[in-house]
């Protein structure tokens, strides 16, 4: 069996209108980091009558900061993106959120479309380096 050790690097995308956006797709140590992030834990008392008492775990999800962390780390960096001042816009974690909630869907639609693609492709890879059985 050969394993790929190396890191997943981005792949470059030409963006419709100038410039461009490299992307990856979240690895599995992303989405552990980013739970461990996101999720807590919160332990509570159920009680029916008739049964002991139950010491259950409830999970309270930081949705907004899990979104905004999944793009910090699929939206690799990007090149030729200007504000309206014609200030190149750096690629940060701050910014990539702030093009990805604008009312205008364009930036969003392109990297969803995009990193569906990504996700496509590394599924059909992984199902072609299956041995048939």
């Amino acid at each position: 069996m050969i394993f790929d050790l190396k890191k997943k690097e981005g792949v470059k995308f030409d963006f419709p209108g100038g410039g461009w956006v490299e992307l990856k797709t979240p690895t599995i140590d992303d989405y552990l980091r980013i739970r461990k992030e996101c999720v807590e834990n919160k332990p509570f008392a159920y009680e029916k009558e008739g049964r002991p008492l139950q010491i259950l775990n409830h999970e309270i999800v930081d949705n907004i900061k899990q979104a905004y962390m999944l793009n910090d780390c699929s939206i690799v960096n990007w090149g030729d993106f200007f504000d309206k001042n014609k200030t190149e816009i750096p690629c940060n974690a701050e910014n990539k959120n702030l093009l990805m909630r604008m009312d205008d869907p364009t930036f969003r639609d392109f990297v969803n479309e995009k990193l569906k693609a990504l996700i496509e492709t590394e599924q059909v890879k992984k199902g072609a380096e299956l041995p048939n059985s």
